[in-house]
């Protein structure tokens, strides 16, 4: 299961052109927040609870590849003080070391790294999805326990608010165009002219369209990331369905437009698709603000 998770993860980061643990929590509260004022000394090795450690009001001392989080839009922006720590599963053991964190954060994918990054710090490793959850819901989870390791529950209550606050509003603003918001959504991101990824409702882009009033027009099985690699022929069968096309490289979409099997799909004959900017794809509540606001302007062609 592990491997398959990790061939997931992978397969997700190479769409945007990026070249099985049990879930647990070693104490950490007390190592991440153990002197009164100063800043917990945070590593992290996954770009999506960079993004929500950052919204915490923590800016960790390093990450995995910051460069890359800043070329898929990660959001909060990542300063350009943290340290790189190397690949995502290839982490420079002699970097996170001297780096002397407090603690370090992990993705249950991380489990082969697990003991060796236990040598080094504390470790708390992201809650999995409970069943029949979607990765909005995930994603409120995580930021809730991650709020609770770094010793932040003022900040954490005050982000969830505000998240809840946001969405909420969005809703509403949504259910006023219903003319324009009834019909289901495909979230994709086209790999090439015959393969596309399209997000279901175990990703964080998925569940931000339940939490906003919207229907995703996936319902077939999606992997651990919430997502599957399908050729266009599988994105027919909603004659209805409208197309959001997440972050697509340069080029690609003229490329898609001389290709037969791309035009005869019903949204791009009904001339139901827009272009929505990069998302970073496991961001968290950042993310999910990030895309509920931008669906709301392609659908209404309105900010809320």
């Amino acid at each position: 299961m592990q491997r398959k998770s990790f061939a997931a993860r992978r397969r997700l980061l190479a769409a945007f052109g990026v070249g099985a643990l049990a879930p647990f929590m070693v104490p950490t509260r007390a190592r991440a927040a153990s002197t009164p004022g100063r800043m917990p000394r945070v590593v992290v090795l996954d770009w999506g609870l960079a993004a929500q450690v950052l919204a915490l009001g923590v800016t960790p001392v390093g990450v995995a590849r910051p460069p890359w989080y800043r070329i898929l839009s990660g959001t909060p922006e990542m300063p350009e003080s943290v340290v790189d720590t190397g690949l995502l599963f290839q982490p420079n053991f002699e970097v996170v070391q001297a780096l002397k964190p407090d603690l370090i954060v992990i993705t249950p994918l991380h489990g082969a790294l697990a003991d060796s990054l236990a040598r080094i710090a504390p470790l708390f490793v992201a809650p999995r999805a409970h069943p029949h959850e979607d990765g909005y819901q995930l994603a409120l989870r995580r930021a809730r326990a991650l709020g609770d390791a770094l010793g932040r529950p003022a900040e954490t209550t005050r982000l969830l608010e505000e998240t809840d606050a946001r969405m909420a509003a969005l809703h509403a603003h949504l259910a006023q165009h219903r003319e324009v918001t009834q019909r289901p959504i495909y979230l994709m991101s086209p790999i090439d002219t015959r393969l596309t990824n399209v997000f279901g409702r175990e990703s964080v882009f998925g569940g931000t369209l339940s939490a906003i009033g919207l229907t995703n027009a996936w319902r077939r099985p999606s992997d651990t990331e919430g997502m599957a690699q399908v050729d266009y022929t599988q994105l027919g069968a909603d004659q209805d369905a409208r197309a959001m096309i997440i972050g697509t490289r340069p080029g690609l979409l003229n490329l898609l437009g001389e290709s037969p099997l791309w035009r005869a799909l019903p949204f791009v004959q009904g001339k139901r698709i827009s272009q929505l900017p990069m998302l970073l794809p496991t961001g968290g509540t950042p993310t999910a603000l990030r895309l509920a606001g931008v669906l709301s302007a392609a659908l209404t062609g309105e900010a809320a």
